[in-house]
């Protein structure tokens, strides 16, 4: 049976929060580049490429901070010609490795010395790579623990897997250990997620238990699926299994995903790899209510896609850790990587950081054409004084009434003085839009009855409300 929804907003990309649709088209948007270059770039001699990680806006010091992975190549030939190591990626000099940047408008970026590693702004080398790692913000841990790194390294030939490392600043980190928590080589981002209501944290990695073992030759690719392992204390996790795997509308692989909490839902843009034909890497938008269970789009259309061919992305494109928001603005940081297929990577890889925008909510909205369409929402008690919406519109308009649930009437019972009819007709575009019926957006009267919001649109879209 369905819970009442609670306060706060709600997305529109699926039947959680909505009840139901009637000639309503669910549109996935795609993000649009801002500014139309490139915004971050190797500059160092040890950067023969940057991978942007974590990024996150301080408010309060109104700096924008990057966490972001190096790849040195030299540093990858020299270590391969040591042969300490069955594959050349076990110790120093280190290949891959986390830096740090900062900005005071998310563009223009400046890398601080840090007096880690004198001289750079190198802030952690792990044991042998800091790779595929994420980083989460505690805020409510331990001061020591205030950062955390999730991330793939190598202590030794036989020993590797996911790793946790903590810093008090997000610059001075260290392990706890030199065992993995998860055994295993999950060489793609390890996403981790904080569920507060379940109070587990959520990790996303390649595959356990895979079918495509490569019969007969021992050949083949296994891994790549998305791996979901969950743990309260961040040292005993359960059981790898994997929770998405490609179907009949897709190509063999999902290289990775890079999962993130918005509003009453995690996000992930899922990381798709024709290995068959093309060898590129697009992104798809994923979306789940409890973390384990994934929805797409239908269609499956491209989120982020890959540049024109012969270009610096113009085959693999992936996005950074999750979105920043700013205002009514959602950013995210792209990497795109190299100008050639994946499987003719030439020895030295380059690639260049850029931007994306959305509107704030901006992911799916459920859009009406020239015939009305209409929705439900699921019931709710009301705890607020008012309702808003996240919407535009074209030309057309969107009426809106409340409804109590009626057990004899499907479509509820309207509430006297909150009808269509008294509806203050919407007819413009806004990210949070006060509902209002006769002038009257003050809704105190009503809290703490359990109602409906149902909707009419015509040419318009809704992206989420607020109750």
């Amino acid at each position: 049976m369905f819970q009442d929804l609670k306060p706060g907003k709600h997305l529109v990309m699926d039947n959680f929060s909505i009840a139901d649709t009637f000639r309503l088209r669910r549109t996935v948007h795609r993000p649009l580049k801002d500014p139309a270059e490139p915004i971050f770039v190797s500059e160092k001699s040890w950067e023969t490429a940057v991978i942007a990680g974590k990024i996150i806006l301080d408010e309060e010091k109104k700096l924008w901070r990057m966490w972001y992975v190096v790849y040195d190549h030299n540093a990858e030939k020299i270590r391969k010609g040591l042969k300490k190591s069955r594959y050349g990626n076990v110790g120093e000099p280190q290949t891959f490795f986390l830096s740090y940047a900062e900005s005071n408008d998310g563009v223009h970026w400046n890398r601080p010395e840090l007096d880690v590693y004198p001289g750079t702004n190198i802030c952690f080398k792990g044991y042998s790579d800091v790779v595929n790692s994420t980083i989460l913000y505690c805020p409510e841990a331990p001061e020591k623990q205030r950062y955390m790194l999730v991330n793939r390294d190598w202590y030794s030939d036989q020993v590797g897997g996911i790793y946790i490392a903590y810093s008090r600043d997000g610059i001075n980190w260290r392990y706890t250990d030199t065992k993995p928590l998860i055994h295993g080589e999950s060489d793609c981002n390890n996403a981790c997620v904080y569920n507060p209501e379940r109070n587990v944290y959520m990790l996303y990695m390649r595959g356990w238990h895979s079918a495509a073992v490569g019969w007969p030759n021992g050949k083949g690719n296994q891994r790549r699926r998305i791996t979901y392992s969950e743990s309260r204390d961040l040292k005993k996790w359960t059981e790898p299994q994997v929770i998405m795997t490609p179907d009949e509308l897709d190509t063999n692989d999902f290289y990775g995903i890079s999962v993130f909490r918005y509003a009453n839902a995690y996000l992930g843009m899922l990381w798709i790899f024709d290995d068959d034909v093309f060898e590129t890497i697009d992104v798809e938008l994923c979306w789940s209510r409890d973390g384990i269970r994934w929805e797409r789009h239908p269609e499956r259309p491209k989120f982020i896609e890959t540049e024109e061919k012969g270009k610096i992305g113009g085959y693999m494109v992936y996005p950074a850790q999750e979105p920043v928001i700013c205002g009514d603005n959602l950013y995210i940081y792209v990497n795109a990587h190299s100008s050639f297929p994946h499987n003719t990577q030439p020895e030295i890889w380059t690639n260049h950081v850029y931007r994306i925008r959305l509107r704030i909510d901006g992911f799916v909205s459920l859009d009406a054409g020239s015939q009305m369409g209409n929705l439900i929402t699921r019931p709710f008690v009301l705890q607020s004084d008012r309702i808003t919406i996240n919407a535009s519109v074209q030309g057309g308009k969107i009426v809106a009434e409340l409804a109590e649930p009626y057990w004899y009437d499907p479509r509820g019972k309207v509430v006297d003085g909150f009808s269509a009819d008294d509806f203050d007709i919407f007819t413009g575009d806004s990210t949070c839009h006060v509902l209002s019926w006769r002038g009257n957006s003050n809704l105190s009267t009503l809290r703490g009855k359990r109602m409906m919001l149902r909707m009419a649109m015509v040419h318009s879209q809704i992206y989420s409300f607020t109750i």
